[in-house]
């Protein structure tokens, strides 16, 4: 019996292995094992990866459809591959969607580390019934490679699609993701602004799974402006799913800001989506196109066939109504051949999305591949609130495909530091005739408060011991209008206080 079942497998090996070459006749993977790629020579199709076109891409498919809730694991680390070689640099997508649409991403790896250039995908997610396929391109090399596929079955899920946080403030963060297929009685979610943490030794937040599509957490007195990292897991009374992340958070900033895509410890990103990152060292293709030289920048690409519509969105700024502020950036094209001309707007809103992104802020052009242009924009903020700023890839079809390439992000501000710094203070209730509250969003500690009169006199003076809020009784002062001198860890400013 075991020789006819290893007989029969690999027949269906080698019958099958021309139907992989197109994503409709990818090989159906049904039992654990190791499994062997053709050549890589087989119609590509972008699922995790943008395209490319050095070489032609070119891929090979195969597919897996959960019997139940899961994880899949697939690896090209075998010492069969050999991954000090670049010769065998492996690349791997799973998606889910139709072959004749659009496929959705659910996880890729590229290479295991900057020295090991095989390809890994442990645990993912998998949900009963939903059909994933695997991809794997000839971004690095069209050569066959072995891989082992390995499915386990899970009683407790966790969750696997995951949405941007929101923001209301510079402090605090609403997360959310899908339901589970079966909702557990919880969900744990573990923050850390050390993206080191491994999961589950963080701070622990617990969540009720609730009645809707979707679940959610509430962050809350995070440090300000902070990175967080954060893993989701199920919680489902006896036992606990593994942990979903790491996902990312970004607060938003106060002003001046600025993102050269260089700091390792920040993703690099720092919050900006949606562009490639790119590394540019002297080894690179192009070499050294970041700004300054080797480094990193990130980049977006036009079409030859139509017009791009492609956007990208900067992390989050807080602004109070009135607050001008000054966009810069620097752009560069790259072609293998005369570079088209691409063109991109710098729009605002109040999400990282095309939805939210209703204002556009400048138009720019860029036709130049010598060097890195600078471009700047102004804007002032109608309300305060929490502001995205974006760049819109709206190149016509060029004649060659070509890259722009941006860097060097820097967001300044017309206000002073007290300016800034008054603006994330609130005074309630204003008009008062009891207390009047005082609290902000930026963490910074109050010292001293002083209520002057409008002829400069001094009437009530208030130390606080380092809190970011405090209460101050005004049942003595007689009606009228004030200024309330507010001392602070970060500075000084004023605040005009109305007595009834």
């Amino acid at each position: 019996m075991k020789k006819l079942l290893l007989f029969s497998f690999l027949v269906m090996g080698v019958s099958s292995s021309f139907a992989q070459l197109t994503c409709a006749g990818a090989t159906v993977l049904t039992t654990n094992g190791q499994y062997t790629t053709p050549a890589i020579t087989g119609t590509y199709k972008v699922a995790c990866f943008a395209n490319f076109t050095n070489p032609a891409p070119k891929a090979v498919w195969y597919s897996f459809t959960a019997p139940s809730d899961g994880e899949i694991s697939i690896s090209t680390n075998l010492p069969t591959n050999d991954g000090n070689l670049k010769s065998n640099d492996t690349r791997i997508s799973i998606a889910t969607g139709l072959c004749t649409g659009t496929l959705t991403c659910v996880s890729g790896n590229d290479d295991i580390s900057d020295s090991n250039y095989l390809s890994e995908l442990l645990n993912v997610p998998v949900i009963g019934g939903t059909t994933y396929l695997i991809e794997f391109d000839n971004r690095w090399s069209p050569k066959a490679a072995d891989f082992t596929f390995d499915f386990v079955a899970v009683s407790c899920a966790r969750p696997t699609a995951f949405y941007l946080p929101e923001y209301a403030d510079t402090t605090s963060a609403d997360l959310y993701w899908n339901q589970t297929a079966v909702a557990p009685a919880n969900y744990q979610v573990d923050w850390s602004t050390t993206f080191a943490t491994p999961a589950g030794s963080g701070t622990l937040v617990t969540s009720p799974a609730g009645a809707l599509t979707y679940s959610t957490a509430a962050l809350a007195g995070l440090p300000e402006s902070s990175n967080f990292r954060y893993y989701v897991r199920a919680d489902c009374g006896d036992t606990q799913s593994n942990w979903s992340g790491p996902f990312y958070g970004y607060l938003p900033v106060t002003l001046p800001y600025a993102n050269d895509f260089e700091n390792v410890a920040n993703n690099n990103t720092d919050g900006f989506i949606n562009f490639n990152l790119f590394n540019a060292g002297p080894t690179s293709t192009p070499a050294d196109y970041a700004d300054g030289g080797a480094g990193y920048a990130v980049y977006t690409a036009n079409s030859t066939t139509a017009t791009s519509n492609l956007r990208a969105y900067f992390r989050g700024v807080s602004l109070q109504i009135g607050e001008e502020v000054t966009v810069t950036f620097k752009t560069r094209l790259y072609s293998t051949a005369v570079p088209s001309e691409m063109n991109f707007n710098l729009t605002v809103g109040d999400s990282q999305s095309a939805a939210g992104q209703t204002t556009i802020v400048e138009s720019f052009t860029n036709n130049s591949d010598a060097e890195y242009t600078e471009h700047t924009a102004t804007y002032t903020a109608p309300a305060a609130g929490i502001y995205y700023f974006g760049i819109h890839n709206n190149s016509v079809a060029g004649t060659t495909q070509t890259y722009l390439f941006l860097d060097s992000i820097n967001i300044t501000t017309n206000l002073s530091t007290n300016e800034v710094l008054a603006g994330s203070f609130s005074i309630y209730p204003n008009p008062a005739n009891q207390y009047v509250n005082i609290s902000n969003t930026t963490n910074a500690l109050l010292n001293s408060v002083e209520v002057v009169d409008l002829n400069g006199r001094v009437i009530k003076t208030q130390k606080v011991a380092d809190l970011t809020e405090t209460q101050i009784n005004v049942s003595d002062l007689a009606r009228g209008v004030y200024m309330m001198n507010i001392a602070t860890d970060r500075g000084s400013f004023t605040k005009k206080l109305v007595i009834e």
